[in-house]
């Protein structure tokens, strides 16, 4: 009986983990003036973050690499101003 539970449990694990939040109709729901907490609910957390600041202006662009997308996104402060996807190449 544990190995069929055992079974079962790794596949569902390696099935969530084929499940990619970084698609096309996730990024299509990415809008101007979102907060980044929204983001995150809608992608999860970034794989890479990197930004500079100028006095009190802050920019941070943060990446999310899926399987055959890349997400970036670009906050001013912490809103998004700027979005960008390209498909991934392998």
């Amino acid at each position: 009986m544990k190995t069929v539970i055992t079974a079962v449990f790794v596949c569902v694990l390696l099935t969530l983990a084929a499940c990619s939040r970084i698609t096309p109709e996730n990024y299509a729901k990415l809008e101007a003036g979102m907060t980044r907490e929204e983001v995150y609910r809608l992608l999860g957390k970034p794989d890479d973050v990197s930004g500079s600041g100028i006095g009190q202006l802050t920019l941070t662009t943060e990446t999310w690499t899926g399987p055959k997308h890349i997400v970036r996104v670009t906050f001013a402060g912490d809103k998004v101003t700027l979005k960008r996807i390209q498909p991934r190449q392998e």
